[in-house]
């Protein structure tokens, strides 16, 4: 059995292996892993991408088309396209969430650890009874919001959440970090993990 929540989670998000993508993988290459990925840079850098362009490695069509390092974009388009079916919160819009929807389950993915630091109010740690629980139980239309450190642990839980048939899951946009800085200040900021 696995040690911890993350590890367990790592488990349940086990999907079958995509192909190896690197900085040399063309642009076509790319879109038949990430259907998206064109409508993704039109979208994100307002670049439409030509068909002789398709056949550029990723390293060259962005020195060519001076976009962020090829590492960024890709990371974007991955991102994006594990995002889907969750939405993404400011700490701002978190507040009024949790005004206008007193039945929100707010959730922590952080570590064990991480949690002296402090957690956002009525917050519950996703420990590996609760997560049981809410696959077996919970009704697939409650509203649900995760959150970590900076909001990468978070968007793995709250997209697998979504992949079981969750229909109501956000994320605290830039995590507990984001709501010491913009929200509770008596929440310390701190090291330590950095997703």
């Amino acid at each position: 059995m696995p040690k911890t929540l993350r590890e367990k989670l790592k488990n349940l998000f086990k999907k079958p292996s995509l192909p190896v993508i690197t900085d040399k993988s063309s642009l076509q290459e790319i879109s038949e892993v990430y259907p998206q990925f064109y409508n993704f840079i039109q979208r994100k850098y307002a670049v439409k991408v030509s068909t002789k362009e398709k056949t550029q490695s990723l390293k060259d069509f962005v020195v060519s088309r001076e976009l962020p390092p090829s590492q960024v974009v890709f990371m974007e388009v991955q991102m994006e396209s594990r995002s889907r079916g969750v939405e993404q919160i400011s700490a701002q819009e978190v507040i009024h969430l949790i005004q206008k929807r007193p039945s929100l389950s707010i959730l922590d993915v952080r570590e064990d650890w991480e949690l002296k630091f402090g957690s956002l109010p009525n917050s519950s740690p996703l420990t590996h009874e609760l997560l049981d629980e809410m696959l077996q139980k919970w009704e697939k239309d409650k509203p649900l919001l995760v959150y970590c450190h900076f909001g990468v642990r978070s968007l793995d839980a709250a997209s697998f959440l979504a992949d079981q048939g969750f229909k109501n899951v956000s994320i605290l946009k830039g995590g507990i970090d984001s709501w010491s800085n913009e929200i509770d200040p008596n929440i310390p900021r701190y090291e330590g993990a950095y997703c």
